[in-house]
This record gives structure tokens, sequence and C-alpha cells, in this order.
């Protein structure tokens, strides 16, 4: 279990603090691993760097309609997901947005590379990432929580890039890449320009995430998987259906005393990305008896926050698993999310 500071430990007490520990184990939902190994990745890169956006968003529109067609549970995946969405429409429309879906994902991972090699290329908004100042302003970091909705690897490197003064960013996730698509990715795109904190480890993974908030530093935490065991997770209703939500991001902000901004980075036209913040977040689980309600509470605040964000920019969501389904445990709230 990750060792929290004495305040931390009384503001949670011992069931929160099993939490905060369950919060950081390793998930088994997801593998972590990017599609299409180091040839694909080699070759995008290339048309990235020679051929242009133009050229590169139109290249992987091939890969993208293979995986639509080879993938098939990841096919399945986002079929659940539209139903869900859009539970009245017909098959055959659900059906044909698929293929778009797949190369709107596609088209945000080709970003990532036109960004580093031709800086300039891909233009980005400014809505409201002053909060993050405001946020920062106790000196106790900040938690920018976010989802696998448009491109949160995007939102990190552009912060990274500002003239703001920011503290440094760490960014928490599953680090779980094939060893040579990872070295293909930084030779073409260079070292990042954030910290990553790896949950594979997640003792480790705990003890980063509190020493950097206690440096006032930012932790960038997603909000829609768990990389985390069933016992840190919680069964909250999301586009009519129930979704299993990560309790990490939210028993950090309580035991750290770091707010909440949620952060979205979201492609807003044919070129651009949309960096918004809302106002932060703060968490207060109160006394022993009110921690459950509490973070419930807060829980269902957060999936209805997302499930508004969705439905404004549905294809934006990267979630290629089924996550109506998997994990089953955890708690199911009874009240409904409304956009």
């Amino acid at each position: 279990m990750p060792p929290l500071d004495p305040g931390a430990r009384k503001r949670l007490g011992p069931a929160g603090t099993q939490r905060w520990a369950a919060a950081m184990s390793p998930a088994r939902a997801w593998s972590g691993r990017s599609r299409g190994g180091k040839l694909g990745t080699a070759l995008v890169a290339l048309v990235a760097r020679w051929g242009g956006r133009d050229l590169c968003y139109l290249f992987v529109l091939f890969p993208a309609l293979w995986f639509a067609w080879r993938d098939a549970p990841s096919r399945r995946a986002i079929l659940a997901y539209w139903r869900a969405l859009q539970p009245r429409r017909p098959r055959c429309w659900i059906a044909s947005r698929i293929p778009w879906h797949f190369w709107t994902f596609a088209r945000g991972l080709a970003d990532r590379f036109l960004d580093a090699l031709s800086p300039g290329c891909i233009h980005y908004r400014n809505v409201g990432m002053e909060q993050l100042s405001r946020a920062l302003a106790d000196g106790r970091g900040a938690i920018l929580l976010s989802a696998h909705l448009g491109s949160f690897a995007l939102a990190a490197r552009w912060l990274s890039q500002q003239v703001w003064n920011l503290p440094r960013l760490q960014v928490v996730m599953l680090d779980a890449e094939d060893p040579q698509v990872r070295s293909q990715l930084q030779r073409s795109m260079g070292d990042q320009a954030f910290g990553i904190i790896d949950l594979a480890d997640p003792t480790a993974a705990g003890l980063a995430i509190a020493a950097a908030l206690g440096r006032g530093e930012i932790c960038c935490m997603l909000g829609d998987r768990s990389a985390g065991a069933a016992a840190g997770m919680r069964r909250l209703p999301f586009l009519g259906r129930s979704m299993a939500f990560p309790t990490g991001p939210f028993i950090a902000a309580a035991a750290s005393g770091a707010p909440i901004v949620v952060t979205f980075c979201i492609r807003s036209s044919w070129a651009t990305w949309t960096c918004a913040a809302d106002a932060p977040w703060r968490i207060d689980l109160g006394p022993r008896r009110q921690r459950q309600a509490r973070l419930e509470a807060v829980m269902l605040r957060w999936s209805r926050r997302l499930e508004l964000e969705v439905r404004r920019h549905p294809y934006a969501w990267n979630n290629y698993y089924d996550v109506f389904t998997s994990p089953e445990d955890g708690t199911l709230s009874r009240q409904s999310p409304q956009a």
C-alpha cells in the first residue's frame, strides 16, 4: 500500500486508505498497447514527415478501415457504444458509424506525429485552461481529470509547451507499450515533454503520485478506465447503461488536498484541437460514516460530466473494448446521469 502522510490517513480513515491501495492495483481490462506494431508506426511517421498533414490523414484511412473490418472485438465494442448512445437508431445506421469512428481515432494518433514533426500544422484553441492557475494557487498541485475522449496525450504535450510557468506535468497511465513500438515513437517524436507515472507497479505509482502532488506538480489522471482491481472501481450509470469508473483520482484528491480540474482536448475542426477546462473541484470525503456516500456523489458528478462531453463529441470516444460489461464488480448507483 502506498504510504500516505498522517494528515491524509486521518482524512481517509482505514477504509479510505485501503481504497487508495486498491485503486492503484494493476488492471487487466485492456493491454495498454498500441495497434499496428513497429512497421505501422514507422510508416505513419514516414508519411507524416514527408507527406504532410492531409496526405497522412488519407494514408491512415486504409489501416483504419482494415482494423474496422478485421478487429472484431474492437468493432463490437464501438457498436455497443453507439447502440447505447443512439438506442433508437436502426442497426444499419449504427454500423455506418464504425468506419468514420476508426478513422477519427487514426487521425488523432497521426496528429501526435504531425505535432512533433511539423510544428504549426496542428492548431490548438484554449478554452478556460487558465483554471489551472487558479487550482494551483494553494501549492498542493492539481489533478487534471480527463478520459479516453479526444487526445489526452496531445493536451499534455500542448500544456508542457506553454509559457504559463506551470509546474511539471505527470501523466498517470499504464505504460505497457511494446518496446519496439516505444523505440520507434521516441525516434520519430523525440522525448516526451512530460513525465509518465506507470501504473504497472501500484506501490511505486502511488508513491510517485503522492510525491508529485506534494511538490505542487500536476498529475493527469484518466477517469474512464481503471488501472486497478475491481475493488478500486464503482459501477455508475452512463449512456443509459452502467460502466465501471475508477475511484483512484477522487481518493488521491481527497488524500492530498489537491483540486481536480476536469479537462478535455477534442478535435473541433479538420486540424484544430480545443483544450478546455472546468472550474476546480475540491474533494472532501468528510467523516467516516459519510465517505462512501460522498465518494459516490463526486463520482456521479464526474460520470454525468463525461456523458455530457461524449454526447457533444461522440466520435472522440477512444475505448475500444466493451466498457459496459467488463468488469462486473463494483457498486451501481440508482441515479441516472443527466446530459
